[in-house]
């Protein structure tokens, strides 16, 4: 993974959740497929949620040196949430952004200040970690590509509930 550039990466996920997002018109940004489901607002707001506290364990939580092995491979990463396990009740949106534009800001935000934590640490981030409440320890640069991965994953549920509101017409 030497030649993967995390900031790159973690910008074009956010792009595409932002692109995702802003095609969508009111009803379907607070579209609920059944009651207890979250709807693409919601998506968005534990986002903003999960970046800023990935944020905060980066800038204050990290183990230097690494108190530990690595619970995961980065190439596992991605594949981390198709697992069938339930989330830890962490990042839990609170159901009241109902503007999309808002919600753009703080995302892009969030990503942003993640990608310049990166680029102006003067830690080595395979070096320092921190433990995650279901994977295990994860180094500093497994954090990133976490962030990014889990973009991602929310980017593919927004997805879902385009699909399902469109039968629900």
């Amino acid at each position: 993974m030497a030649d993967f550039d995390i900031d790159a990466a973690m910008g074009r996920s956010t792009d595409r959740f932002v692109d995702e997002i802003t095609s969508m018109d009111q009803e379907q940004w607070l579209y609920r497929p059944t009651p207890g489901a979250w709807c693409a607002s919601e998506v968005a707001e534990h986002l903003v949620i999960s970046n800023r506290g990935i944020l905060s364990r980066l800038s204050r939580g990290l183990t230097t040196p690494l108190d530990g092995p690595l619970g995961v491979a980065d190439d596992e990463i991605p594949y981390l949430f198709y697992r069938g396990d339930e989330p830890p009740n962490v990042a839990t949106p609170t159901g009241t952004w109902t503007d999309v534009d808002p919600a753009v800001r703080e995302l892009v935000a969030s990503s942003d200040a993640l990608i310049a934590w990166h680029r102006d640490t003067d830690l080595d981030p395979r070096g320092s970690g921190a433990m995650h409440p279901v994977f295990g320890m994860l180094d500093a640069m497994q954090w990133l590509l976490f962030a990014q991965a889990h973009t991602e994953r929310h980017r593919a549920q927004l997805f879902g509930l385009r699909r399902a509101h469109l039968s629900d017409l």
